[in-house]
């Protein structure tokens, strides 16, 4: 028996595909390789190590003579400073909170790395890389955003159809204009035979919209000024721009998913009650 239109709704799905999909893409392959890695030694002098520290790092490893990482030295907080002394005195010993696997999430990674902004990449015993904040801008996380806001948006078509199982009732929340070209898309559709789905035809800013007018008054100001900054970065994401270019635009992209993951949760706990 052949379904309706040729194509399924993207809505569809088995198992949790938005978990699945994320552990696939790990921290490995956003980082910088060990054997690429410029480091320091505890017994060199502070102000040797940032006059050779050329490209500018924020963080470098510091190493023993056995050439074995034990900790980090934050040369971008010794900018500004008295650059006496070495870097044994202001080292950072190696510890559990600069060490995140291998095999860990991009995602996992990109949740603290405003608060954690540079760790060492272990594999097994060994440490086989590093990875920091900058890193943000490099295509694997690009294409685990996409595919987290992707996600988030098919969430939220989910809540809008518990909450509005006729596509009249989403519809007349959103402006006459987009109302109306929605509306002339799914004609043209059906005309076609290429309809699947209503909410298909709506874009991501008409979903948000939805959402927010399903909260409560007092709660819907902060959570559309959040559904916009999610929306800015996926637009960002999408059309190739950078969108982590600078130190503070890359922790504003930490922050914004921790808010859509935040929202999302919450959008799913409504859908079961």
């Amino acid at each position: 028996m052949v379904a309706k239109g040729w194509a399924s709704s993207n809505l569809s799905g088995v198992g949790d595909v938005f978990t699945t999909l994320h552990s696939g893409l790990a921290v490995e392959l956003i980082s910088t390789p060990a054997s690429s890695l410029a480091t320091c030694t505890q017994d060199e002098l502070i102000r040797d190590v940032l006059e050779r520290n050329r490209p500018g790092y924020d963080f470098i490893p510091v190493a023993n003579e056995n050439a074995r990482f034990i900790g980090m030295f934050n040369a971008f907080s010794q900018r500004d400073r008295s650059t006496q002394g070495t870097i044994r005195g202001c080292f950072l010993p190696l510890s559990e909170e600069y060490l995140i696997g291998a095999d860990a999430s991009i995602l996992d990674f990109i949740l603290d790395a405003d608060q954690r902004p540079c760790r060492l990449v272990i594999s097994g015993a060994k440490i086989v890389g590093l990875v920091s904040l900058s890193d943000l801008q490099r295509l694997p996380v690009r294409a685990t955003l996409f595919a987290l806001i992707t996600g988030f948006e098919i969430t939220m078509a989910e809540f809008i159809k518990k909450r509005h199982p006729s596509e009249s009732g989403w519809l007349e929340v959103l402006a006459a204009r987009r109302q109306q070209k929605i509306k002339d898309e799914m004609s043209d559709a059906r005309a076609d035979d290429g309809f699947v789905e209503s909410l298909l035809f709506t874009q991501f800013f008409d979903k948000t919209t939805i959402v927010a007018r399903q909260f409560p008054e007092n709660q819907r100001k902060s959570l559309e000024a959040k559904l916009r900054r999610i929306e800015h970065l996926r637009n960002h994401v999408a059309h190739a721009n950078d969108y982590a270019a600078t130190p503070s635009l890359a922790k504003n992209v930490c922050e914004v998913v921790r808010e859509l993951l935040e929202i999302r949760g919450e959008l799913q706990n409504l859908s079961l009650a």
